[in-house]
């Protein structure tokens, strides 16, 4: 099968490795296929004059000749975690030792389909005889396995042969399960990345699901390739979907709350609350909030007003949404690190003097000039607010403003001022 065929390439992949590793140099093609098991001689591979063809240079693994090329010092090689410790962030699984000798290697996919031909032609059996035939089974397969010869035996030769094979039932695969690849990357073709660009992704993680697939496990190849395809979609949409990259982790909870969003408007009939969606996923409003604000998109200056131009139908507007942004309230949302602090001495300061008052004067004083929102309101508006009457709001405000009208209060508050004016 091609599976079995890949997987063998590979295994072939990782000998010379090893070799490499061991003897300190590239192996030559009559060195590798020897520990590879092709153990038969070939007088003419075998022979110290012998130039390698275009062919035998395929089947080399990627990068084979740069493995002892020493890097650039201008590259930026890292903490060495990745090769010394193994992948992933901090301590991940150290990478194992490639080996130098590639053992028999049985191809049994061919008595896998002889035995479900049997199954499908077979008629049932009873629930008596069927402990009986599971016995005979077993001992047939083990039977075929001693007389079955190992795939790794002849001439370099043949194994070149069989590493090309291995290839092209690589390349045979990926072309088979590009439909696989279309599939999955059509459900992400709205969050900032090109379709084409995410096949494109996609393609390169059915590469490596080809060649970390093994046959043997039992499982189909598309079931196992969906995760890898899956995986470089999102890796994809993490790095090119946003000016300002986010984390891979933040995707997925983004992704999270859109299907979240998505159900809970399909069960209420509206569009959600904030609370209503952090609850939903177990999280805190406040944390959820942040989340929000701190993911949002990023839009260009130099961005067209609109697309279509009315007047000039298929062209774009000439004007830009610089031009129709005032530069007055940038100016003014641009505090510098000096009016930042002295507003927040003032507002601490604000808080200070209020201590003197009582509960309900507090509560007066806020809520009718707006210490906490910016919002000021009418005395009917904090009498329906708090429950009062309108003669009750007026009384208490009068008393608060009788008790901070204190000189010492009103030179603080002219220093604030004269500071934030200038």
């Amino acid at each position: 099968s091609l599976g079995m065929k890949i997987h063998f390439m590979m295994q072939c992949e990782e000998v010379h490795e090893g070799l490499s590793i061991h003897l300190m140099r590239v192996p030559s093609i009559s060195e590798w296929a020897y520990a590879c098991g092709f153990t038969t001689s070939d007088p003419e591979m075998s022979s110290a004059d012998y130039e390698e063809s275009d062919l035998d240079m395929q089947i080399r693994p990627t990068g084979s000749e740069s493995i002892f090329d020493e890097p650039d010092p201008n590259m930026f090689v890292g903490n060495g975690r990745a090769s010394d410790i193994g992948p992933g962030r901090g301590y991940g699984r150290v990478k194992k030792t490639p080996p130098i000798e590639l053992k028999d290697f049985y191809d049994d996919s061919v008595v896998k389909f002889e035995k479900l031909q049997r199954q499908n032609i077979a008629p049932s059996v009873n629930l008596d005889e069927g402990g009986m035939d599971g016995n005979n089974s077993q001992q047939t397969r083990r039977k075929q396995k001693r007389q079955q010869q190992p795939i790794n035996r002849g001439t370099p030769r043949d194994f070149v042969e069989m590493m090309l094979t291995g290839k092209e039932a690589k390349q045979r695969m990926i072309q088979c399960n590009m439909r696989l690849v279309v599939s999955i990357a059509r459900k992400y073709y709205n969050v900032g990345v090109n379709v084409q660009d995410l096949v494109q992704e996609g393609s390169i993680g059915l590469a490596r699901a080809a060649e970390k697939f093994e046959p043997s496990r039992g499982f189909k190849f598309s079931t196992y390739a969906s995760w890898w395809i899956q995986q470089a979609v999102f890796k994809s949409i993490a790095n090119h979907s946003r000016t300002i990259r986010l984390p891979v982790h933040i995707h997925t909870i983004l992704n999270r709350v859109r299907r979240t969003r998505e159900a809970l408007q399909q069960e209420l009939g509206r569009t959600p609350t904030n609370e209503e969606i952090a609850g939903k996923l177990d999280m805190t409003v406040e944390k959820f909030n942040k989340m929000l604000r701190l993911t949002r998109r990023s839009i260009s200056l130099e961005k067209p007003k609109y697309a279509g131009n009315p007047k000039n139908l298929g062209m774009d507007s000439e004007t830009t949404l610089g031009d129709t942004i005032d530069s007055s309230s940038v100016m003014h949302d641009e505090q510098s690190p000096e009016k930042t602090v002295d507003q927040n001495l003032f507002q601490s300061d604000i808080k200070e003097m209020l201590q003197i008052l009582g509960e309900d004067e507090r509560a007066v004083i806020v809520s009718r000039y707006g210490l906490e929102d910016g919002l000021t309101r009418t005395v009917t508006a904090v009498a329906a607010e708090m429950r009062q009457t309108k003669a009750w709001v007026r009384l208490a405000e009068c008393r608060a403003l009788r008790k901070l009208r204190k000189p010492w209060y009103e030179q603080r508050l002219k220093e604030h001022q004269n500071s934030l004016a200038s």
